[in-house]
């Protein structure tokens, strides 16, 4: 069967949009009903639980979710199914290992861990939020099996299950004012219930190849192969812990207070809602296979301008986004959450921005994993240690907003030093075009924005549909304009060639000549 076919990546495109699109509603309204559901205390207190997700996603990775991402697409176009489900089945059960080991050791120092963070009383909440941290991998391994398969009609069709999920317990318990941190807890892990219980039946279904072979291994060269991989990989997934801002969270629970992680979860994320409607966030469950899958004699040709393509479609989306938290920043914390956290709403604008300047990293990463290039990923967390610095030293200083500089600064010079390895061919061929289209589209917009605060005196959403109105011709724009290059537009065109095609054509995405 051939995976990774146009028509394949049409579908898949379309399937992530759809549920993407419902499944980012629903986290968006569920987030509004949280928000305002909660008290800031609390709020602060499940953003620290949630923080040990990524600690140990990175701390006991053991390069799994990197290997199976990377490496089963490669097995299926080449038709090693058994190869594919043996990866698959391999992940799961190192993954769930690696977690429940994780977990006890936690469990069992709790007594010692808990005062950092101010977590003593919560124990009891922990244990019920361990079992969401075993849904939540175990759904992923699906997830990425699924979406290497190109049935991103599941992988990313189950987590609108998951949000509609959430946002309806939400709501019902909002109703009889019962949104406590432990019914909370409870109504995630039943959202992440369902969605593995689905996932797990469609991968049943569609994924497992008709005989499957148990007994199945793979030679003892791939085998070192993949081990080389995952070894570099897992100390680089390490290293990442130290570079996310949900590692911040510990910083601010051990240097603060939780009240000051609950504001600054609070803005990061909003950025990552909106960081949801990146392409590259949008379809990376797309994106990943079909870059990995393509063969190494068509890279030079093809890497660079896939590279440039991922960047620029970022940046359409990305410069808006910074535009409109820039100018609209407490309005939109007005209007949206009742002014919760209102007084740091200038945090927004300076995480999205840090955002905005970071857009290569996902495109940059995937050319680095492609090269397999693992030991230049695992030497780049080194910034984790100046963050780790910068955090010590900037929170004392300028609270959450020290948090926030901290981690933006060092994730931009990790994404220079991944680059700078693989510059040869993660080549952004229309960069000048790009930054002269920025100077000339979005700084007259902020500036009209603003304009438009200080003149009229209205109330805060009409500002905010303002800004939209302003912000939407101000993508039209940019879309249209030499941001986007006509590589660009021609691989846009050889993708979206059906009815899709008007609309592209209309809004200028795509050329009437390589629309046909």
């Amino acid at each position: 069967m051939k995976f990774y076919s146009r028509a394949h990546a049409r579908r898949s495109l379309f399937h992530t949009a759809i549920f993407r699109t419902l499944s980012q509603l629903a986290s968006v309204a569920s987030y509004v009903v949280l928000v305002r559901g909660m008290t800031e205390q609390t709020f602060g207190i499940l953003n620290i639980l949630y923080a040990v997700i990524p600690v140990i996603s990175t701390a006991a990775s053991l390069g799994i979710e990197q290997t199976l991402r990377r490496y089963q697409p490669e097995y299926l176009q080449a038709g090693q199914a058994q190869a594919a489900a043996w990866l698959v089945r391999a992940a799961a059960s190192a993954r769930f290992a690696t977690n429940v080991a994780l977990l006890g050791i936690i469990i069992l120092l709790w007594q010692w861990i808990a005062p950092f963070f101010q977590l003593q009383p919560y124990r009891a909440e922990f244990l019920l939020f361990s079992l969401l941290v075993l849904l939540h991998f175990q759904a992923s391994i699906l997830q990425i099996s699924l979406s290497s398969h190109m049935l991103q009609g599941y992988s990313v069709g189950m987590t609108v299950v998951l949000s509609v999920a959430k946002l309806l317990a939400y709501l019902v318990l909002i109703r009889f004012d019962s949104l406590t941190l432990t019914n909370a807890i409870l109504a995630d892990t039943v959202g992440y219930g369902l969605m593995y219980a689905g996932l797990r039946v469609a991968h049943a279904r569609h994924c497992r190849p008709p005989l499957i072979d148990r007994g199945f291994t793979l030679e003892g060269t791939e085998r070192r192969r993949l081990l080389r991989y995952s070894f570099f990989n897992n100390f680089n997934d390490a290293g990442t812990m130290l570079l996310t801002s949900r590692t911040d969270n510990f910083f601010l629970a051990a240097l603060m207070n939780p009240l000051a992680v609950g504001a600054y979860a609070f803005y990061v994320r909003l950025n990552q809602m909106t960081a949801h409607l990146l392409p590259t966030r949008q379809f990376s469950n797309v994106i990943q296979p079909l870059f990995f899958a393509i063969p190494p004699h068509e890279a030079a040709r093809r890497i660079p301008r896939y590279f440039t393509l991922l960047t620029n479609l970022t940046g359409t989306m990305q410069m808006p986004i910074f535009a409109y938290a820039l100018a609209y920043h407490a309005e939109l914390v007005s209007v949206f959450f009742g002014g919760k956290f209102l007084e740091s709403s200038w945090l927004l604008p300076v995480i999205v921005g840090f955002a905005t300047i970071n857009r290569v990293e996902v495109s940059v990463t995937m050319v680095a994993q492609y090269q397999e290039k693992a030991s230049i990923l695992l030497l780049s967390k080194i910034f984790g240690i100046y963050n780790a610095i910068m955090l010590l030293v900037l929170i004392p200083v300028a609270g959450i907003y020290g948090a926030a500089i901290a981690t933006g600064s060092a994730q931009l010079l990790k994404n220079f030093y991944v680059w700078w390895h693989v510059r040869d061919t993660a080549r952004w061929t229309n960069l000048r075009a790009v930054i002269a289209m920025t100077a000339v589209i979005w700084v007259p917009c902020v500036t009209v924005c603003f304009a438009l605060k200080e003149l009229l005196a209205l109330p805060p959403a009409m500002h905010l549909v303002f800004g939209t109105v302003l912000c939407g011709l101000g993508t039209i724009l940019y879309v249209r304009s030499p941001a986007l290059s006509p590589s660009d537009r021609e691989i846009l065109a050889s993708v979206f060639h059906g009815r899709e095609a008007r609309v592209l054509t209309w809004l200028g995405i795509i050329r009437t000549a390589n629309a046909k």
